[in-house]
């Protein structure tokens, strides 16, 4: 099917289907691709083909207190 009639029939959709489209066509690429784990699709983010996420990517972005386990002083009553 040329160019053109995909043009043509994609002008006469709502702007709420062609985000379903985009979305659908993201998904065939993705069946196409054959890839065997799944990556979500977001504008401006992905994974390089065959890339696998690391756990302990976001290491020193968080502080937790070396009292973070203990009792808080409000429920002490509670206890």
């Amino acid at each position: 099917m040329p160019y053109s009639l995909f043009e043509d029939k994609i002008a006469k959709i709502s702007p709420q289907y062609r985000e379903e489209l985009g979305a659908f066509l993201d998904f065939l690429i993705f069946k196409q691709e054959g890839t065997t784990h799944v990556v979500a699709m977001t504008e401006g983010a992905s994974l390089p083909h065959g890339a696998r996420r690391r756990a302990g990517g976001l290491g020193g972005e968080f502080y937790m207190a070396p009292d973070f386990d203990a009792p808080l002083e409000e429920f002490a009553e509670y206890m």
